[in-house]
């Protein structure tokens, strides 16, 4: 088990955000974390990344309680993939990703060339060396997004925690990717990954956890939890669920609205 939730629950003041969450994570797994806005999935994740603690509940990585961690120790075992990231000052693409090496790099000290290595062989995993010494603020939304998933695996962790990070992208790009991503799970990397987009869920994810009003409704295969019933309660929206088939053969289901 490379993540489990235990019974979380959370509260900003007297609002209680999260309500007893429950759910867990295997080595390859690609998570799904859905659900309307509000529902509590950024919570949820500051939770995960150490930075809210629960009022009770636990959560569990590889086996051990997140309150045992140290930050250095957590960021070995857990990096994060935002939304999009904006540096104050134009940093080359190599430098972004050889940040992912803070966690090993003594203070005050600067990467060794070993970490810038490291940097480069995650590029070169993603297939985007060739933007290493370019402007991390020049290149595309698509090609940032990919950079930060090189960072975060310099920090070689096996769990990748990504809160929406396709939210900002054209279609494109999304399955840009979305697609180098579920080749990282293919590779034994548990991948968690918020979304609003229930598409992404059955064309990407392996398993789906939707969240409503703080609780956890459904987890399972995507195709197995999200009905159209479910899907129509967490989105407020009339839908049907159509099954495509694509040219290689691949099916997976898609909501159509009605």
């Amino acid at each position: 088990m490379i993540l489990k939730a235990e019974n979380i629950v959370f509260s900003y003041k007297k609002e209680e955000t999260l309500k007893g969450i429950t759910f867990s994570a295997e080595e390859g797994d690609f998570l799904c974390v859905l659900g309307r806005n509000g529902c509590g999935k950024t919570t949820l994740f500051k939770c995960l990344l150490g930075l809210l603690e629960p009022q009770s509940g636990d959560i569990l990585i590889a086996g051990k309680s997140i309150r045992d961690y140290s930050i250095k120790e957590l960021a070995r075992e857990v990096a994060y993939i935002p939304q999009a990231h904006a540096p104050s000052f134009n940093y080359s693409v190599l430098d972004v990703v050889s940040m992912g090496r803070n966690a090993y790099v003594e203070p005050f000290r600067s990467p060794k060339r070993e970490d810038l290595d490291y940097a480069y062989t995650a590029l070169c995993r993603l297939n985007i060396e060739h933007l290493a010494e370019k402007g991390y603020s020049e290149i595309s939304g698509g090609e940032r997004q990919l950079v930060l998933v090189a960072r975060a695996l310099t920090q070689n962790s096996r769990l990748l925690l990504m809160d929406e990070p396709t939210s900002n992208l054209d279609y494109g790009n999304q399955m840009l990717v979305l697609r180098e991503v579920q080749k990282l799970s293919a590779e034994g990397y548990t991948v968690l990954m918020s979304t609003h987009n229930p598409d992404h869920a059955f064309m990407f994810a392996s398993r789906a956890v939707i969240i409503d009003r703080g609780r956890v409704l459904a987890e399972g295969a995507p195709s197995e939890v999200m009905n159209d019933e479910v899907l129509r309660q967490i989105y407020h929206v009339d839908l049907d669920l159509v099954d495509v088939k694509t040219k290689n053969g691949k099916e997976y289901k898609v909501c159509l609205p009605t």
